[in-house]
């Protein structure tokens, strides 16, 4: 098993040397790289599962952490002031998830967790109150701004030849995602959690993506799997010049 410091080497080179940065409509999402960024993100953290939903404690600083973030690889979506709207982060399978902890109990005894480094899982979801509504037009269709959050990731994983991706969410949402077209498949029983939410972990592999979406909504996947990208110090150092990416399927 590799090391600790082997261990952070990879990470860094996988937060830095494969960075996501799109832009579209005014807004931009990117894997966060600066501690400025971060501490962004852990505000909006702190807003959504401390101080509205009370899932964790309040803190005196106004930011929510926890021991996954050392590891994690974070995304956000920002305005044009740089101002964050939403916020996702993975987690690579050379490190613990959630699911093999906290949420172990979500997991069927008879399921065995992929550990491949094809894997990773996703937490700390969180859109900002205020732009829950808000919507990009994706040129084929219109979106809102968790689709473009999972726009970064998808193309992250691109990137990092991550096919599977685990998480845990809200009953009612995993019905959502799939209903958005998101194959996420229950990988145990929904149960009730202590703050009274019915919460299920889920599994879903993006090649199933691609071809359940290319025949159901075409559109959709245009929107989805091309964009304009640029390393995030190419960004910026150079702020108006993004490279072109199109994936085809």
């Amino acid at each position: 098993m590799a090391s600790l410091k082997q261990q952070d080497r990879k990470h860094t080179e996988s937060s830095e040397n494969h960075a996501i940065f799109i832009q579209e409509e005014g807004l931009v999402v990117k894997n966060l790289i600066t501690e400025e960024e971060k501490i962004q993100a852990y505000h909006l953290r702190h807003r959504i599962f401390a101080q509205e939903l009370g899932w964790v404690p309040q803190s005196e600083n106004g930011l929510e952490t926890d021991g996954y973030d050392k590891y994690a690889i974070p995304f956000g979506v920002f305005e044009r002031d740089n101002r964050m709207l939403a916020h996702i982060r993975l987690i690579s399978a050379e490190y613990p998830f959630m699911i093999d902890r906290e949420f172990k109990s979500l997991v069927s005894s008879e399921y065995i967790v992929k550990r491949e480094g094809a894997t990773v899982e996703t937490s700390r979801i969180c859109v900002a109150p205020e732009a829950r509504t808000d919507s990009i037009n994706g040129n084929f269709s219109i979106h809102r701004i968790s689709m473009f959050l999972y726009k970064g990731v998808y193309h992250w994983c691109l990137k990092n030849n991550i096919q599977y991706i685990y998480t845990v969410v809200e009953n009612k949402v995993w019905r959502l995602l799939r209903a958005a077209g998101f194959p996420c498949k229950l990988i145990g029983e929904p149960q009730v959690m202590p703050d009274g939410a019915k919460a299920c972990a889920v599994i879903m592999d993006w090649r199933e993506f691609e071809t359940l979406n290319a025949e159901k909504r075409p559109d959709m996947l245009k929107w989805f799997t091309q964009h304009q990208s640029a390393l995030a110090e190419q960004q910026q150092q150079q702020p108006g010049v993004c490279l072109q990416h199109r994936v085809s399927f």
